[in-house]
């Protein structure tokens, strides 16, 4: 199992989650390329949360949570109107989470005195 998603599935995923994807169709162009212009934008903007630096290597831990975040930003511009900021602050908090429960599988040596 790939422990990463690329930008392409991130597409697809939030033309579902948009609902503008049937089971079945191709994405037309002018879908795909406004989803794919919101992509790199919020990478940018949540890097402080986590960093993903390559659009093509997006962790699965992350994937599900900016499919949500770039839906919000894709739907702003499918309507021609503002992002939903409450809904963008509950993601990113969400994001903040998954972050912080990131684990490590190393051993800390340490010397007791």
């Amino acid at each position: 199992m790939s422990t990463s998603r690329t930008a392409s599935d991130l597409v697809y995923e939030v033309a579902g989650l948009l609902g503008i994807l049937e089971a079945g169709e191709a994405l037309g162009p002018v879908e795909f390329d406004t989803i794919d212009k919101a992509i790199d934008p919020v990478l940018e903007e949540v890097s402080d949360i986590a960093y993903i630096g390559d659009r093509d290597d997006i962790p699965n831990r992350y994937f599900q949570t900016l499919a949500r975040l770039v839906t919000v930003h894709a739907a702003a511009k499918f309507s021609n109107a503002t992002p939903d900021m409450q809904a963008i602050r509950t993601h990113e908090q969400r994001l903040r989470e998954l972050a912080a429960q990131a684990t490590s599988a190393d051993v800390v040596q340490f010397e007791d005195f």
